[in-house]
């Protein structure tokens, strides 16, 4: 792609802001504490973050042989053949688009108390989920370096509020317990249901993966990919953990899960009122408008390179490969993305469907799952890939972090999907189906590669950048 050219520290605004720091942490920490393992809930972050890290490596080294706009999907194929990129390819969509249409019906659902009920508009949660959805078409339609700014500066803002409490936490002194190191302790981190804990802190670092959409339009994709990386998953971690265990310590470790329990949507507010006063209490519900905002426009951003690269890859239609003649964005794959969003976010409008118990609760446990499945089979591309090729020779970078990184993950993935009711909020007996459905997807993708190796054959073999010398399959 054309235009101006990403920074290492751009591509983490992009990846950090998907992750909505913010959001992830007055959403998930309440459940987490009250559900999970309580006080240890810092060590939980941790636990991800180091499993995260392992992905990382193979993740890293993978990105320095391929740069492609389709990230996950080429890896895979690079790794396990081409049938299993195409169904990863469509997994990746699926699974973004889910994380998408869950934040526009969050978003309206916020407003709705945020904005509408102090201003008295009257309006449904849709119209504002709707006018958001505009405004992100037009940042879709510039260049990834001008939506990274936006981006960057909303992030700034949301990390700025909770450090701004942590500091105000440490420097009372804490609670009634004081400032203690029992949330990282053993005892602590393993106490109640550490599995809960730990997929609630997994979910909170989807969209940090995405850092490889991003390596066409870097100055240094071989340099900027593997850091951004690094630096997205060690600043997710240690801010979670910090800042989780700075809000710990001013309920204290004994009462933090009758708090979190009794009052989860005043859990923060609560603290933040204490500390900090009234203002900035005040700011902090406008910045979660920011925050689920910011990760919109990321997960748009995604989205739409990664259609973009499908149409490269002709899968989608020619027109969709179609860059911007002054903004050298993907515009075409851009609107086709808000128009598949507005469809779908139609669809539940005419359903009645409630935004936050349903749209955002299934839709972001189904994208969650679909990621964690990628990052699985993406750790397995990586030690396939370089047992076959030798471009890497390092055991630790192509074998031992890969393999040790998968099976934390799979590990998680089990823990994800035995515990969708206390993820999505529901006990729906439908939900069991969304692991299938995912499923089902990936198949789906591996017959579409079949119809497309029959059909063109020359799409077939340079799909991802293979070559006919290269195949794999």
């Amino acid at each position: 792609m054309t235009g101006a050219r990403l920074k290492c520290r751009q591509i983490v605004f992009f990846v950090v802001a998907a992750a909505a720091p913010l959001t992830a942490m007055l959403g998930a920490v309440p459940p987490a504490i009250s559900l999970g393992n309580g006080a240890g809930l810092p060590g939980a972050y941790v636990i991800v973050g180091a499993i995260l890290l392992l992905f990382s490596v193979g993740f890293a080294a993978m990105s320095r042989h391929v740069v492609n706009g389709g990230a996950f999907y080429a890896y895979v194929a690079r790794g396990l053949g081409r049938p299993f990129g195409v169904g990863a390819a469509f997994v990746a969509v699926a699974s973004y688009s889910a994380m998408q249409i869950a934040l526009y019906g969050l978003f309206g659902f916020f407003c709705v108390d945020i904005v509408g009920t102090p201003l008295a508009l009257g309006l449904p949660w849709f119209a504002y989920s709707f006018v958001a959805m505009a405004v992100v078409q037009l940042l879709g339609v510039r260049n990834a370096e001008a939506n990274s700014r936006v981006v960057g500066t909303l992030m700034c803002l949301e990390i700025g509020i909770l450090v701004l409490l942590s500091i105000a936490i440490v420097l009372s002194g804490g609670g009634s317990d004081g400032l203690t190191a029992r949330p990282f302790a053993i005892p602590a981190i393993f106490s109640g249901h550490p599995g809960i804990a730990i997929m609630f802190a997994l979910a909170s670092f989807v969209g940090f993966e995405a850092t490889a959409i991003y390596g066409e339009e870097s100055e240094d994709p071989r340099r900027s990919v593997p850091l951004a990386t690094y630096v997205s998953v060690s600043l997710i971690t240690v801010f979670f953990a910090v800042v989780t265990w700075a809000i710990i310590c001013a309920y204290g470790p004994d009462n933090v899960i009758a708090a979190a329990t009794q009052d989860p949507g005043n859990f923060w507010f609560a603290q933040s009122q204490h500390y900090l006063g009234r203002w900035p209490t005040a700011t902090m519900s406008v910045l979660l408008l920011t925050s689920v905002f910011a990760s919109i426009v990321a997960f748009h951003s995604a989205i739409s390179r990664y259609l973009h690269a499908l149409a490269v890859d002709r899968l989608l239609p020619d027109r969709m490969a179609l860059l911007h003649p002054r903004f050298g964005s993907p515009h075409i794959a851009s609107y086709a993305q808000t128009a598949s969003a507005a469809i779908i976010l139609l669809g539940f409008v005419w359903l009645k469907t409630d935004p936050y118990s349903v749209i955002f609760s299934w839709a972001s446990a189904f994208g969650t799952i679909g990621i964690v499945e990628l990052q699985v089979l993406v750790s397995l591309s990586v030690v396939v890939y370089f047992r076959r090729t030798r471009l890497d020779r390092r055991p630790w970078n192509t074998l031992v972090a890969p393999v040790l990184g998968s099976a934390g993950l799979v590990y998680a993935l089990e823990i994800l999907i035995a515990n969708l009711p206390a993820l999505s909020g529901s006990d729906s007996p439908a939900l069991p189906m969304l692991p299938w459905a995912m499923l089902a997807i990936f198949i789906a993708g591996i017959l579409a590669s079949a119809i497309m190796r029959r059909a063109r054959p020359d799409a077939y073999t340079n799909f991802a950048g293979l070559s006919a010398s290269r195949a794999t399959n």
